[in-house]
């Protein structure tokens, strides 16, 4: 189980603006997801991944994320109460048990990690410590900035994280995060996000 004890990361450790993000009142209308490219899936019969999309900007009336596999099932907003942790903070994982995130209020508070993911562009993974197939790769956010870093702790693990359904979305504290079947979508604001899947670790 991933604890928040005693945590370290190893990577990029630029410090991210201070500015504190919003607070988000229910019923305020949903974000699109950010503008991520999304990695298309290989066939198991060996063919390429060249194709890609982007995450297109969500109308007003119909909120959804688009990815590789046509998924256009809108996105369902979930009650950030039902994922409260301690410390003024919401925790989840993915369906899967193979993301957990959080968002907190304060810096290095936010972000997800993936016990099985690429290593994001831009993370700094050497530690002498420990080898790259022991280290949790993801993301950092603040707000309109993401930083990708690998993990030697469960960064982001919360006591009894429940699961945020695939198709659905949990805002709070002016960031959104969208589970998908393909990946965890977070939009950290201002245009810049992050995908987080077992195939790939994008960000912009």
């Amino acid at each position: 189980m991933l604890t928040t004890a005693a945590l370290t990361a190893c990577g990029s450790q630029e410090t991210p603006a201070a500015d504190p993000a919003p607070s988000t009142d229910v019923g305020v209308q949903m974000p699109a997801p950010p503008q991520v490219t999304v990695a298309a899936p290989t066939d198991s019969t060996g063919g390429d991944a060249e194709g890609v999309a982007e995450a297109p900007q969500a109308t007003e009336s119909n909120p959804t994320a688009s990815d590789p596999a046509n998924n256009t099932a809108p996105i369902t907003p979930v009650d950030p109460a039902r994922y409260s942790a301690y410390g003024n903070q919401v925790g989840w994982k993915s369906p899967s048990g193979n993301i957990y995130c959080k968002i907190g209020d304060i810096e290095f508070s936010s972000g997800c990690q993936a016990a099985d993911a690429p290593i994001p562009d831009g993370a700094n993974c050497v530690t002498p410590s420990f080898t790259i197939d022991q280290l949790g790769k993801g993301f950092y956010m603040t707000p309109g900035k993401v930083t990708p870093t690998c993990f030697n702790q469960g960064e982001f693990g919360v006591e009894n994280a429940q699961p945020l359904e695939y198709n659905t979305s949990i805002t709070f504290n002016g960031f959104t995060c969208f589970s998908r079947v393909e990946a965890m979508i977070c939009d950290a604001g201002g245009g810049h996000g992050f995908v987080l899947s077992m195939q790939q670790a994008t960000s912009n």
